[in-house]
């Protein structure tokens, strides 16, 4: 797939789990990134060379939460949104689960 390609797929992925997230928010739910994040994050970090693309992607949804979605709410805690990332990538090895939560941890704040 051309790389192009690829990055209005992710876009809309991202956009999508936001919107989502900021709808369970004003429900008063937990948040969940989605399945499809989910699956297509956990695909990136054991696929790809390194965590960057990960880091990259998620800061995207975190930026959606937080400040350019319709709804965005910058009170959002990046705690939470981590929680709901976590919770959509599930089905990961919890080991696995665990070192990406670390490098997103470790890497966020320079792309926030």
């Amino acid at each position: 797939m051309p790389d192009h390609i690829f990055e209005k797929l992710i876009g809309a992925l991202i956009s999508e789990s936001a919107a989502a997230m900021l709808a369970q928010r004003s429900r008063g739910a937990a948040l969940h990134a989605g399945e499809a994040f989910g699956r297509v994050l956990a695909w990136l970090w054991e696929n790809t060379t390194g965590p960057d693309d990960v880091l990259v992607y998620v800061a995207d949804l975190v930026a959606q939460v937080r400040y350019h979605a319709a709804d965005a709410d910058a009170s959002i805690a990046l705690d939470d949104v981590l929680a709901g990332v976590r919770r959509a990538a599930a089905p990961m090895a919890p080991a696995e689960g665990a070192a990406m939560l670390a490098c997103l941890r470790a890497g966020l704040p320079a792309y926030l």
